[in-house]
């Protein structure tokens, strides 16, 4: 059985250290850091100089294979029908997820949004089925149906911004669904499992978040 590629190589811890955490430990760059949190030589809580938040947030990122689902390479689409979700109780501050409606994306996806008690809202947009990475490629998330998603779903009622973060893969999208839509655009990672890091303090970990 074939697994489709969840980008977890695209991960880039190093944007996310600062020059504080580099010398807690000794080291000098954040990609040399970077790399011994991925390899292993270094765990999280041996970074004495990184907040709870953010060991855990390092703990996904660099364990993202053993923690998003994995799910099979179809050449067809699995199409969910789209929509707009509530987790954990989000308000009108609350950010503002969106994705498309492939069943794999939102299994991955899903997965992922169950490591944490932050509220979110999640859109769904109609893309045909595709994953993202097929959805850029077919051209099937278009601004039209990003703004067709936004109006279904009444979210400019819900929320008191007018911010959207889009997977990073679809941000060579961001400037035409930013125009179409009139709603500002930001492009998340490319791997889902970079999300706790990339919102940071919009992360917030369950009671327990010292990984072991």
């Amino acid at each position: 059985m074939l697994f489709a590629d969840l980008y977890v190589d695209k991960i880039d811890l190093a944007r996310y250290l600062t020059p504080e955490e580099c010398q807690g430990v000794g080291v000098r760059k954040a990609a040399d850091l970077a790399a011994r949190l991925k390899d292993g030589t270094l765990r999280p809580e041996d970074c004495p100089n990184f907040s709870p938040q953010k060991r855990y947030a390092i703990y996904l990122a660099v364990r993202a294979r053993e923690i998003l689902p994995q799910v099979q390479s179809l050449e067809l689409p699995r199409p969910v029908k789209p929509d707009l979700f509530d987790l954990n109780e989000p308000d009108r501050h609350s950010p503002v997820l969106v994705t498309g409606n492939s069943e794999f994306t939102l299994t991955v996806l899903t997965g992922l949004l169950a490591t944490t008690v932050s509220p979110f809202y999640l859109l769904v947009v109609d893309c045909r089925g595709d994953t993202v990475d097929m959805a850029m490629i077919y051209r099937s998330f278009t601004p039209q149906r990003l703004d067709q998603g936004l109006e279904a779903s009444g979210l400019a009622k819900k929320v008191s911004h007018r911010r959207l973060i889009i997977p990073g893969v679809l941000a060579p999208l961001r400037e035409e669904l930013a125009a179409y839509t009139g709603w500002d655009i930001q492009a998340g990672p490319i791997c889902a499992a970079e999300l706790p890091l990339f919102l940071g303090d919009h992360w917030r970990p369950p009671e327990a978040p010292e990984a072991a």
